[in-house]
Order: C-alpha cells, then sequence, then structure tokens
C-alpha cells in the first residue's frame, strides 16, 4: 500500500519546515504568494490529498488544464480518448479540471485559438496529435506551460511524451520473423505523422539486423509509404494494390497504425485473400475495435492511458522547475496476441 504523504514530508522534501507548509496550504498571511505556489505544486507532485483548489482567475492559479487537439481527431476516440481518460484521472487525482478543446486545422489562429487559452483561463496545455506549429509557436509565446503527447516536437523544446515507436515496430517485425515469414511488408504513409516514420525505422531495422544475424536466410522487405489517398485511409491505396497483386507478394504486413490493418482487411477481401491465411497483418496502437474484426487483430499495445498520466506528471514538473531542460518519454509498448497472425 502506498505510504500516506503528510505535510512533514513535504516539509522534508522542500528542506522547510512543517508550520511554514500548513501555513502555505492554508493560504494564509506571511508566507509569499511564491511560497504558497511552490509547496501546493509540490503537494500535487507527492499525491497530498488535502490541497486546496484555488479560486482566483489569476495566471497560473486557475486549476484548469486545457487538453489541445485538432477537432477531427475527436472523433477518434477509440484512440485519443484513451489518452484523455488517462489525463482526466490524474488530474482528477491532483483537484484539476480539464477543459478539451479541438480546434479547425484549416482556419487562421487568430480565429482557432479557443477561448479558455487565448484569456488565459488555464494554468497549462496538453497538446495531443498533430496541430499546426503556429499554435504551439503562439501558446509558447504566451508563457503558457505546454507538454506535447504523441505529436512532432517541431523547432521548440517542449517536455513530450511518446509511445516507443521504433521500438514498438521492431520487435512487431521480429514477431513475423519468427514465426516464419520471409516476405514482410510496411503499409503507412511517412507523411501522415511522426510516429509512422519511427515505426518505418523500426520495421527496417529489424530486417538489416535479421539479415546481418542471418546472412544465409533469404528475406525480402515490401513498402507502401507513398502519399495518403484521403483523410481515412492514411496509405496510397493504388501501391497497396501493387503490392499484393504482384506474384510474389508478402506473407505479413507490419501495418503503421490499427485503422491500416482494419482497411487493409477490407482491401484484402476484394482480391480474395484471407488474413491470416494468405497475408498476416500486425497493427498498431491497440485500439478497442482490434477485438471486433475477423479475425481480431494483433497489435502492438501503446499504452496509451499511461502516456496521458505522463503528460499530467510533466506538466507538474514543469511547473515546479520551469528551468529544467525539456525531455522526452518513450512508453514502452507490448504486442497483444489475436487471431490475425499465422505461422509460416
Amino acid at each position: 500500500m502506498k505510504k500516506k504523504v503528510t505535510m512533514q514530508a513535504i516539509a522534508d522534501e522542500l528542506d522547510i519546515s512543517k508550520s511554514l507548509v500548513s501555513k502555505a496550504l492554508a493560504n494564509l498571511q506571511g508566507v509569499s504568494d511564491e511560497t504558497k505556489e511552490l509547496v501546493r505544486r509540490t503537494a500535487i507532485r507527492m499525491g497530498y490529498r488535502a490541497v486546496p483548489v484555488l479560486k482566483t482567475n489569476r495566471i497560473g492559479k486557475t486549476g484548469n488544464v486545457a487538453v489541445l487537439l485538432p477537432r477531427d481527431d475527436l472523433k477518434d476516440s477509440d484512440y485519443w480518448g484513451k489518452i484523455i481518460h488517462g489525463i482526466e484521472e490524474e488530474l482528477s487525482r491532483l483537484q484539476f479540471s480539464m477543459i478539451v478543446a479541438g480546434i479547425d486545422t484549416s482556419i487562421a489562429i487568430e480565429d482557432g485559438m479557443p477561448h479558455c487559452i487565448s484569456e488565459r483561463k488555464v494554468d497549462g496545455v496538453i497538446i495531443l496529435g498533430q496541430i499546426p506549429y503556429t499554435y504551439v509557436q503562439a501558446i509558447h509565446a504566451a508563457d503558457i506551460t505546454a507538454v506535447l503527447v504523441d505529436s512532432s516536437p517541431g523547432r521548440i523544446k517542449l517536455d513530450l511524451v511518446m509511445a516507443e515507436n521504433y521500438g514498438g515496430a521492431y520487435e512487431a517485425t521480429w514477431y513475423l520473423l519468427d514465426r516464419g515469414h520471409r516476405k514482410i511488408g510496411f503499409v503507412g504513409d511517412l507523411s501522415y505523422a511522426a510516429s509512422f516514420k519511427e515505426r518505418y525505422r523500426g520495421f527496417t531495422a529489424a530486417a538489416q539486423d535479421y539479415r546481418r544475424d542471418r546472412p544465409d536466410e533469404d528475406i525480402r522487405m515490401f513498402e507502401c509509404t507513398g502519399s495518403r489517398a484521403g483523410k481515412v485511409i492514411p496509405f496510397s491505396v493504388p501501391e497497396f494494390e501493387a503490392m499484393i497483386v504482384q506474384e510474389e507478394r508478402p506473407t505479413a504486413i507490419v501495418c503503421a497504425n490499427d485503422p491500416v490493418a482494419f482497411n487493409l482487411l477490407q482491401l484484402l477481401g476484394k482480391f480474395n485473400l484471407s488474413c491470416p491465411g494468405d497475408i498476416s497483418l500486425i497493427g498498431f496502437d491497440n485500439v478497442n475495435k482490434c477485438n471486433l474484426f475477423i479475425p481480431p487483430l494483433t497489435s502492438v499495445d501503446a499504452c496509451k492511458e499511461l502516456m496521458g498520466r505522463r503528460a499530467v506528471e510533466m506538466l507538474m514538473r514543469r511547473w515546479e522547475d520551469p528551468e529544467l531542460r525539456p525531455e522526452q518519454i518513450n512508453v514502452m509498448t507490448q504486442i497483444v496476441e489475436r487471431d490475425s497472425v499465422a505461422n509460416r
């Protein structure tokens, strides 16, 4: 059982007196605002249960955290919902409120920035996914603490939480190789997301390492990494079809994410090919729909709830010490086996 956090523990952490901690948490006179804020943030970080919720709307003391993501991504509750759930749970534990705000990436920032951010009604922002750089730049310029999740860092150095995309795809490729597959493909448009590039890099590294360790074995790698056909399918359909109609086609495919795999399952039926009989598929992200398809999809679990909790922890740490060098946390992945991969 986790040990209860006391005022004395907070005092020991900050090397101050227990009396000062008590006065700071009670918002009594005679304690500077800086000390009150430091004690409060430390108490929150340590999990102290009796931290008062501040009622003032001054910048940095609203008790609110905004979660910002592209409006189109709000429709994908199966993916982003897990991350948001992890964020909300951790914020609630720390007695903060969460404001989820979607942005229309097609309009100018002057019209698209949510009011809760432009009017400074939040203490910090957790940015999910691929929002335009101008938004990140504006939030940073306004001196609002921000943490990125599953996003491209761009030119501004901010704390970042990612799944271990490279390692997950590397493991997925070896998973197929260990099951006897020697003709393996990768499908996913590399311009769709930074995570796709890392997953492709893991795929190619696994193939290179396998060839180096087993130079006598003949393996062939296939790629479908061109421009996407639209917003729904993040890969080129003609390119994929060209891959599977040729005489020598892959017996297994590493998919850049689960929606890619779901679309491939439908496209395979168009050519009277079955999964996993003709072509095995392994997805990435392990969304809930993996259990609903036939066959149920084997996928790389990225532990999205944990990514959300880690983002909140990084936000708290940044408040406590704004001068710390920004860090990137990679949450390790794990393969969840179902029925979409056959042995060869």
